[in-house]
């Protein structure tokens, strides 16, 4: 997987669900294009290794599922150091219901 395709990819991604930047200092393009190399690097390393594919796929699932954990912890974390811990809750509530289909699922 190169560095052009992931971004390529992830602003196809980003169409659906952008990331919010808010107010912070830094250039966003240059902040994607970091994370796709880091991730075309790791990627290259891996194919590299002779790991076979079903490995590989389990090790980007993972790592996959350690960035959404590391997501919802930072979320959390904000939103209650903003003093809003039930938004906090709130929020992982609603991505837990959305995930079960429930009725805050969007189509």
């Amino acid at each position: 997987m190169t560095e052009d395709t992931l971004l390529q990819l992830m602003a196809e991604v980003e169409k659906e669900d952008p990331i919010d930047y808010a107010d912070l200092p830094f250039d966003d393009r240059a902040l994607r294009q970091l994370a796709c190399r880091l991730i075309a690097e790791r990627s290259e390393q891996m194919e590299a290794s002779g790991m076979p594919m079903e490995a590989l796929l389990a090790t980007m699932w993972a790592s996959t599922a350690k960035l959404v954990l590391e997501n919802l912890v930072l979320n959390a974390r904000l939103l209650t150091l903003q003093g809003m811990p039930e938004d906090a809750q709130a929020l992982i509530d609603r991505i837990a219901r959305q995930s079960r289909g429930g009725p805050d699922r969007e189509s």
